[in-house]
């Protein structure tokens, strides 16, 4: 009888043990993701109105954003200069998603449209250009939205980056000259994200 209460006894302190040690390990992928989640997680919104052009359809259109990625990169012209890339998307991004981008894959969650904001950096990582892209299917805008000290000014508010977060406030309206000969239109844009940046720095 003591024998048996002696083995029960020992099974249990093993078992307790176990729970306590594997207690320290993700067992959930999901879970995992849930808490990035805010990494993710914003609101911003982008307008475009073409009211003339030989490619372009003309009328308006518009992006109601729920989530973004931002990378720190040297991707564009030939790793001769950093950038941070803000991709901003109508879906949440969940772990999939999330694997995919790290992978610069953004081809599922971007298919029905989506808009990104490159922030050129010097080498204090102040902005010295911001380039904006709108893309819907059947259109995709690109233009260079700001360059001078002037256009940052007026259209960065708020900028915050310290090589692993990004806090932007960033609201402006790009119009093309109404007397332009091929292309006349506008593109809007209102976003105030503070999210987790990924180092894609190739060294």
């Amino acid at each position: 009888m003591k024998i048996g209460v002696k083995r029960t006894s020992v099974r249990a302190w093993i078992v307790g043990i176990a729970a306590l040690f594997f207690a320290g390990f993700p067992t959930d992928v999901s879970a995992e993701s849930n808490l990035a989640a805010p990494d993710f997680q914003t609101k911003a919104s982008f307008d475009l109105v073409v009211q003339k052009s030989p490619v372009l359809k003309l009328g308006a259109g518009r992006l109601e954003i729920r989530s973004a990625f931002v990378t720190y990169t040297n991707e564009f012209f030939g790793g001769r200069t950093n950038a941070l890339k803000i991709q901003f998307f109508t879906q949440r991004i969940g772990a999939e998603t999330q694997a995919k981008l790290l992978k610069r894959d953004d081809r599922d969650i971007g298919k029905n449209g989506y808009a990104g904001l490159v922030l050129f950096l010097d080498a204090q990582d102040r902005v010295r250009q911001a380039n904006l892209t709108y893309v819907i299917p059947g259109t995709t805008v690109v233009r260079t939205v700001a360059s001078s000290p002037e256009e940052l000014t007026r259209y960065i508010s708020d900028y915050h980056f310290d090589r692993s977060r990004l806090r932007l406030k960033s609201r402006g309206t790009y119009k093309t000259a109404f007397d332009e000969k091929d292309e006349v239109l506008t593109l809007s844009w209102d976003t105030d994200i503070d999210l987790r940046v990924f180092d894609q720095i190739k060294r």
